[in-house]
C-alpha cells in the first residue's frame, strides 16, 4: 500500500483555503460550506463548518490529502481530527484585506502550538505586491508567537504560484524544520 501524507491550510474566513483546495485537488473536493449567518455575512456569504478536502496523487510514492480547516477559532478541534501524519501547514493571510495582520493574529493565537511542530509557511494570497509593512508585521507575528516559517506571496487561484508553495514547503521537511519532523521524509524530486 502506497504511504499518505496529509497538509492543512488554516486561516481567517475568507484567505482562501477553500481555493487552494480546488485548485489543487486532482479529485472533486469535498466542501462543507454553508451560509454566514454571524457578521462574518458582511464580508462573505458561506464559510466552511468542519473542513475542505482534495487530493493530489503523488505517483509511486503515494498520496497527498488536502485539508482546509475553518478560520474561526470555535472550530480549532477539528485540526485535532486531521494531525496524525501531517506533512506540514500553510498559513494563509488574506493580504488584499485591510484587516489583515489582525486575521493572522487571530489565526496564530489558535494555531501557533501546532505550528511550531510541523513545517510550516506563511503565503500572502490575494495580492500580488503586498505591502512592506504587511510583511514585516507578518514577521513580528511570526516572532511574537516563537515560530520561524518563510513568508510567500501567492496567488491561490494559480497552480504555479501553488507548486512553489509545495517546493517550498517539501524543502522544510526534507531539511526537518519543525520540532517533530517527519521520522520518514518523502523524495519529492
Amino acid at each position: 500500500m502506497s504511504p499518505t501524507y496529509k497538509l492543512v491550510f488554516v486561516g481567517e474566513p475568507g484567505a482562501g483555503k477553500t481555493t487552494c483546495i480546488g485548485a489543487l485537488s486532482e479529485i472533486t473536493p469535498l466542501l462543507t460550506d454553508v451560509a454566514c449567518t454571524d457578521e462574518l455575512a458582511r464580508r462573505k456569504e458561506q464559510t466552511t463548518v468542519a473542513f475542505d478536502y482534495g487530493e493530489v496523487a503523488l505517483g509511486e510514492q503515494g498520496r497527498l490529502l488536502l485539508y482546509g480547516l475553518p478560520g474561526q477559532s470555535r472550530f480549532r478541534f477539528m485540526f485535532d481530527v486531521v494531525r496524525e501524519g501531517l506533512l506540514g501547514l500553510v498559513v494563509l493571510v488574506d493580504a488584499a484585506s485591510a484587516a489583515a495582520l489582525q486575521g493572522l493574529a487571530e489565526t496564530l493565537e489558535t494555531y501557533a502550538p501546532a505550528a511550531r511542530d510541523l513545517p510550516c509557511i506563511v503565503v500572502l494570497n490575494k495580492n500580488p505586491a503586498p505591502a512592506p509593512e504587511l510583511v514585516a508585521g507578518c514577521e513580528t507575528l511570526l516572532a511574537q508567537h516563537r515560530l520561524v516559517a518563510p513568508i510567500l506571496v501567492a496567488d491561490a487561484r494559480r497552480r504555479e504560484d501553488l507548486a512553489r508553495m509545495f517546493d517550498l514547503l517539501f524543502v522544510l521537511v526534507e531539511n526537518g524544520a519543525g520540532a517533530k519532523a517527519l521520522a520518514e521524509e518523502p523524495a519529492w524530486h
